[in-house]
């Protein structure tokens, strides 16, 4: 795969222009391309930086929407699990979840067998044997599976399983590689500066190129907006008309790596903050996963002061290992046990009273039915499992929009993602680190220093970076990329300092190392971030 030019992209006319490179993004263009159509997608930063990247890696088979008495959700939730267990069988895995029931009520087994039964028939026929139906189980068995982390005051269990994305960085490298086979032009780091427009209708996007400081204009006859937070800016700039509360709310959204022996399966801890489920079972459901011989553990959500970037500070993560702490006191977790902190915005409904309430539906508006702007689409995604779902959805509206064009015969729903290469490495090895490196920049648009160790490997989330040889092993990656990328010594030291910075090596980060201007020129990535 090769980064696109800022010369093709603007010396091309596109069917199509996707803009935003998360999960949604990207899989609007394997959708578009594998249908014939010419494409191109772009994103300011790297390609699934954002939320995309800071998920709790579950593929989700519906059984919450039973509780928010959502049958449709539910079914394609369902439908999609098993989309990527077919087609990206390498990616992912099935996981048992358990929950704890207390007394015999609507937050008891019983009433949790009858949800369970009733998830059963409405996804029997969507369900892989890798899935078993999900059923309630005793509070002997239910202790037992939880060990230290059960409550006292225990009276059964809640068991299903899920998927579980091994690795999200190979996967979303299996995403791009789908539509590049199509055909997609695919450029990270060039910027959506603003949409065009031409009597009304969008034609495409003014946009920056923040390698290379070039600027320029992509003409496409239906530009998709997959931009998240920006969404509303950018269609507003380009059509004042349309309404602000068309698009979400956001909130902060957090998932937290802890050094802690992993559970075997995933398993649930009721904390204090409220549920926002129709059938409230109690506080909200935080849930401790096993991943890369660590616990990954989310999701904490909080109100977002509405710019439209965020990452964690050190008083987040701070809170949120509070809140845990107050769920399941024996757990006592500090914030030295914090290795890695994945952080995002995702769409909520906010209530001053309430807090922010995660949305269960997305948003996907075709602007020439909804506000008569001819050739633009946005859509903002709330779930990582059904983006191919919503692709097809959104390219369907594009369809609709290029007359004439016959698109070809394409099963996105059956059709592979293709095989990409593993993404470990040993830091400590010359050899192995410079051939992850060399495929990182030359085949998986790897720009940044940040790009390897947060998206082209899984040295940070897996705590590579914690300890003495952080710095040194940062320090080795950039002195590989500036040979291949030709950077002076002033760009290795400010690659350094920003990579120390955003991996929460603050006394890295300061100092002579924080000099120079030509990183600076790249836009900052919001939403990961370690302690």
């Amino acid at each position: 795969m090769q980064r696109a030019s800022l010369d093709t992209l603007t010396q091309t006319s596109y069917d199509v222009l996707v803009v935003g490179g998360g999960i949604y993004g990207v899989m609007a263009a394997r959708e578009a391309a594998g249908r014939g159509l010419r494409v191109a997608l772009i994103d300011k930063g790297d390609f699934g930086s954002g939320i995309s990247h800071n998920s709790m890696k579950v593929m989700h088979g519906g059984i919450r929407y039973v509780q928010h008495l959502d049958f449709s959700r539910l079914r394609d939730s369902a439908r999609e699990r098993s989309f990527w267990h077919r087609c990206a069988v390498d990616h992912i895995r099935a996981l048992p979840f358990l929950i704890p029931m207390f007394g015999y009520g609507i937050r008891g087994p019983l009433a949790f067998g009858a949800a369970a039964q009733l998830y059963n028939l409405l996804s029997r026929d969507l369900r892989r044997s890798d899935y078993p139906a999900a059923r309630a189980i005793g509070p002997a068995a239910a202790r037992a599976q939880l060990g230290d982390y059960a409550p006292p005051e225990l009276t059964g269990g809640g068991l299903w399983s899920d998927g579980q994305i091994r690795d999200a960085n190979r996967l979303m490298l299996a995403c791009l590689a789908a539509a590049d086979a199509g055909g997609t032009d695919l450029a990270n780091y060039v910027e959506a500066v603003a949409f065009t427009t031409d009597s009304g209708r969008v034609t495409g996007a003014r946009v920056k190129d923040h390698v290379t400081g070039a600027a320029g204009d992509i003409r496409a006859t239906v530009t998709l907006s997959c931009t998240g937070t920006a969404a509303a800016r950018l269609a507003r700039q380009a059509a004042p008309q349309i309404p602000q509360d068309r698009f979400p709310q956001f909130a902060r959204a957090m998932n937290i790596v802890v050094r802690r022996t992993p559970p075997k399966i995933g398993l649930g801890v009721v904390g204090t903050s409220r549920s926002d489920a129709v059938v409230d079972r109690g506080g909200r459901m935080y849930f401790l996963t096993p991943w890369q011989g660590q616990t990954i553990i989310g999701t904490y959500e909080a109100p977002h002061d509405g710019s439209e970037s965020w990452s964690p500070t050190s008083e987040d993560i701070a809170a949120f290992v509070a809140e845990i702490n107050t769920a399941c006191p024996k757990m006592a977790l500090t914030t030295d046990e914090v290795i890695h902190c994945y952080g995002g915005l995702i769409p909520a409904d906010v209530d001053d009273a309430a807090g922010p309430k995660r949305q269960t539906r997305g948003t996907l508006l075709d602007h020439s039915a909804t506000d008569g702007v001819d050739g633009l689409i946005s859509s903002v995604g709330i779930k990582y499992t059904t983006a191919r779902l919503i692709a097809a959805r959104s390219i369907d509206l594009a369809l609709a929009q290029l007359p004439g064009r016959v698109p070809r015969p394409f099963d996105s729903l059956q059709t592979p993602l293709p095989a990409v290469g593993d993404t470990s490495f040993d830091p400590d090895d010359p050899a192995a680190l410079q051939a992850r490196v060399h495929a990182a920049v030359t085949h998986e648009f790897a720009v940044t220093v940040e790009d390897v160790v947060l998206r082209r490997s899984r040295l940070a989330e897996t705590g590579g970076l914690a300890g003495g040889k952080g710095l040194a092993r940062l320090r080795a990656i950039a002195t590989v990329m500036a040979g291949e990328l030709r950077w002076n010594a002033e760009r290795q030291a400010d690659e350094v300092a920003r990579t120390a910075r955003r991996c929460g090596m603050e006394s890295a980060a300061t100092g002579p190392e924080c000099r120079g201007d030509t990183a600076k020129s790249l836009p900052e990535q919001a939403g990961s971030c370690s302690d």
